[in-house]
């Protein structure tokens, strides 16, 4: 088993990061779901990549608020 250790982040940073995810959830997620479900592998496709894209979005604009302006760590 591997442990890695996490810095604490500050609840600004966390109600961010879970509004981002829910935002995420709600809006690209449930909509790969539905065609997932309606079986359509056309729109499917196409939402995975949307979905993709969403998520590294999120994260390259975390990694981005995570540095000061003077580009050091917070």
């Amino acid at each position: 088993m591997i442990r890695r250790r996490y810095r604490m982040i500050s609840p600004d940073i966390e109600s961010w990061a879970l509004a981002r995810a829910h935002h995420i959830v709600l809006n690209e997620g449930l909509s790969l779901a539905k065609a997932a479900q309606d079986l359509d592998r056309k729109r499917s496709r196409s939402l995975v990549y949307e979905l993709r894209k969403v998520i590294t979005a999120a994260i390259v604009e975390a990694h981005a608020a995570s540095f000061a302006s003077n580009g050091v760590e917070r």
